[in-house]
């Protein structure tokens, strides 16, 4: 147990990194907890209302298996988008895992390790599905990559960046959570595992985003507030609207399925509605954040 006194000699963060690194130990690895054996080809890996395609006309006269596989490919695309964003907290955490307060420095090495775990447990999921959308890091957002790079690590674009990095893919894992029937028993379990862990690093997050905002102008919020309405449309294009290969991969008609997906009221709705817990919490912090 930590001395109380030697707490409130802390930065208000780094008090929460010691109460966060509390709760990751022990670690668990991700890859050994999932049943493997129950990972299904036959059943949706998203619950088909977060399908980008689901209420479009279309749609439902797809067959029962290509809906399925549809499923499976957007999933696997959402999977390797993590892999993406994750490799690059990665290598910004490693350099900056020996610097600073002793507090923060400890938890900085529990999220490798978390963080880690994730990737792994990413990777494990294609291997065993037999499945890759071929996803790289090109094949992603260049301008997030430059910035989650170039972005000084104790700036606070960065860790509104890194938070918004966070939020934005574990609003479809709750979602997965909150609607698991019908859906490969894996592919919940990797949520689920996947959210508990970014609650903390979310939380994290959001406290070092308060401390810095404490103080800070008027003018100096509303100019954040506007790169995060852009960070936040640009997370949620990688997350939740697929290219249009992978509908072509996913054994869909020729048709421009990426084009009616991102213009979709129905798609439009779930989005905004998956983020917008999201919108309101940066609302509270008083960051005007255009969304959608």
């Amino acid at each position: 147990m930590a001395n109380p006194d030697f707490l409130k000699s802390l930065p208000p963060f780094a008090e929460r990194a010691t109460q966060l690194s509390r709760h990751s130990t022990p670690y668990h690895d991700p890859v050994a907890r999932i049943h493997w054996e129950r990972l299904s080809q036959h059943a949706f890996w998203l619950p088909e209302q977060a399908v980008s395609l689901y209420g479009i006309e279309e749609y439902d006269g797809l067959p029962l298996a290509v809906r399925q596989a549809l499923s499976h490919h957007e999933f696997i695309r959402f999977l390797n988008a993590g892999v993406w964003l994750e490799s690059l907290f990665l290598q910004r955490l490693a350099r900056a895992a020996l610097k600073g307060p002793r507090a923060t420095r400890i938890y900085h090495l529990h999220e490798l390790r978390e963080e880690a775990g994730h990737s792994l447990m990413f990777l494990e999921f294609f291997e065993r599905a037999g499945l890759d959308d071929f996803a790289t890091t090109a094949h992603f957002d260049h301008w997030l990559t430059l910035l989650g790079r170039r972005l000084p690590f104790h700036s606070t674009l960065f860790w509104s960046a890194v938070l918004l990095g966070e939020e934005v893919p574990d609003r479809l894992n709750r979602y997965v959570r909150l609607h698991a029937q019908g859906v490969c028993p894996v592919a919940v379990e990797l949520c689920v595992l996947h959210s508990t862990d970014e609650a903390r690093h979310i939380a994290y997050g959001q406290d070092i985003l308060r401390h810095r905002l404490e103080g800070a102008g008027r003018m100096t919020k509303r100019a954040l507030g506007y790169a995060l309405g852009g960070l936040l449309r640009r997370f949620a294009t990688t997350f939740y609207y697929p290219p249009q290969d992978l509908y072509e991969r996913a054994g869909l008609p020729t048709g421009p399925w990426a084009a009616r997906a991102a213009t979709h009221m129905h798609r439009r709705q779930f989005v905004a509605h998956c983020l917008s817990p999201t919108v309101a919490r940066l609302r509270e912090l008083g960051l005007a954040v255009n969304w959608p």
